[in-house]
């Protein structure tokens, strides 16, 4: 009998530190959103195409991911996908153990892409010059977005430096305050970076 408990307390034991891991409370893929300007560009990761822009997809969570947007009449544009380490893995260490680390790396559950989403601007083929102001407008965005929508919520729209670039770019004057209102109103209206961007890049171009 004593036998017999002492082998099932082994068994929950080992389940414990085998299923205690990042990998139960993390999953191995992650949804990634892909946008581009102009739109209809075939996104393709690690050669495997998964859609056309814009689209969203689950992705294995590996390092060193490339991802190429292809559109006919337009340079190829690539980028390297970015990862950074999951916290569950941080947690994972203590109660796991190093074994479950070690599962968690293999998995992948370790990597989750930050950000979530991209967005790219392509260069026609024939241009040697910059991006036309629509596209630098909404790449802009895109990047800073989160700053934005914090200076938005605190109030500081014509003090953050972030902010008054962007209105600076729109020609908008710091001191008219109903059309910085109004632009406050537009970016907090969308929690998504891909879809402020599109609706200040609708509204202002």
């Amino acid at each position: 009998m004593q036998i017999r408990f002492g082998r099932m307390a082994f068994i929950i034991i080992m389940t414990v530190q085998l299923s205690g891991c990042a990998t139960i409370v993390s999953d191995t893929t992650q949804t990634v959103s892909f946008e581009s300007e102009p739109s209809g560009a075939t996104v393709k990761v690690d050669g495997l195409t998964i859609g056309v822009t814009p689209v969203s997809a689950r992705l294995d969570k590996r390092d060193n991911q490339l991802v190429t947007f292809e559109l006919t009449g337009y340079k190829t544009a690539k980028k390297e996908l970015a990862t950074k380490t999951d916290p569950w893995f941080f947690g994972n260490l203590i109660t796991g153990g190093l074994f479950g680390s070690t599962t968690d790396f293999a998995s992948g559950a370790v990597y989750e892409y930050s950000p979530d989403q991209y967005f790219v601007t392509l260069t026609p083929k024939n241009s040697v010059g910059l991006s036309n102001s629509r596209q630098q407008i909404k790449r802009y965005v895109v990047v800073v977005y989160d700053e934005l929508r914090s200076a938005a919520a605190r109030g500081e729209a014509t003090t953050n430096s972030t902010f008054v670039s962007l209105l600076n770019a729109l020609y908008i004057d710091p001191k008219m305050d109903t059309r910085v209102e109004a632009l406050v109103q537009l970016i907090m209206s969308h929690p998504d970076p891909m879809a402020g961007a599109n609706a200040i890049a609708e509204r202002y171009y």
